[in-house]
């Protein structure tokens, strides 16, 4: 089975056509609360340098923000709980903002306030959902974090391994969120079956999802000489190509949604 790069940009482009304020205005509200996540995790990076500058290598090998928090909590002497709460909202925003493009492909419904449509993660059916599936898959992407603290030549070689063990598995998880608010609609199944459907959903797709994502290196890269300033085009543009993608999956493969 093959999913056609070329047709869901062409379709992303489409269902984009009139539609880009909109969907600027839904992508905004992420690149606003991560900007504010960054800060945080760099004040709290420099507060742990500055107090244990023994456990600098050890915060500079941390693969997650909510690792780097709980890593600089434990360091630091006390529980930074804000930091804390803020690095899950700031998960949940990403994966809100995922449902809230999704719907805009589907546009269910019509009309709604772009950035009501990017907090609908927010709501009461989806948010527990989203919560716990973030931190599962959060701590699924520490597991070398946590082994890097072990001081060990073995265990180097085995996070190395590891790294590519789980750009598999985050390709293979791509889809949970999204999944989430599907089986919520249907009121079938949790956060973990979202997580197992997403694997299933991409069983045998995984390759050309990592090569779609290859796809828009080139405009991030342009992004990135232009200071950033066409990041608010790329953004809605590659999220919509990414729900289209789940959608076209979700047709290929609709008995695990029955």
């Amino acid at each position: 089975m093959h999913i056609d790069r070329g047709q869901l940009k062409n379709q992303a482009k489409e269902k984009l056509h009139k539609h880009w304020g909109e969907a600027i205005l839904v992508g905004f509200l992420p690149i606003a609360i991560m900007f504010i996540v960054v800060i945080v995790t760099i004040i709290g990076a420099m507060a742990v340098v500055n107090t244990q500058p023994d456990n600098i290598k050890a915060l500079q090998s941390s693969g997650t923000l909510m690792t780097q928090t709980l890593f600089s909590s434990s360091v630091g002497g006390g529980t930074n709980l804000t930091d804390l709460i803020v690095i899950l909202l700031a998960g949940v925003m990403g994966a809100s903002t995922r449902i809230g493009f999704l719907t805009l492909w589907r546009r269910e419904p019509r009309q709604l306030n772009p950035l009501l449509r990017s907090l609908i993660g927010f709501r009461p059916e989806y948010i527990g959902g989203l919560l716990v599936a973030y931190i599962v898959i959060q701590l699924i992407d520490s597991i070398p974090t946590l082994l890097g603290l072990i001081n060990n030549p073995a265990i180097n070689v085995i996070n190395f391994v590891l790294l590519f063990v789980l750009l598999v598995v985050n390709i293979g998880l791509s889809q949970t969120f999204l999944v989430w608010k599907d089986l919520r609609d249907a009121n079938k199944g949790g956060a973990l079956t979202a997580i197992r459907i997403s694997w299933q959903l991409m069983a045998g797709f995984k390759w050309q999802y990592f090569v779609m994502e290859l796809s828009f290196l080139g405009w991030w890269i342009l992004t990135f000489l232009l200071l950033f300033i066409p990041y608010f085009w790329l953004y809605p543009y590659q999220s919509m190509t990414y729900v289209g993608f789940y959608d076209a999956l979700k047709s290929r493969k609709p008995e695990l949604f029955a």
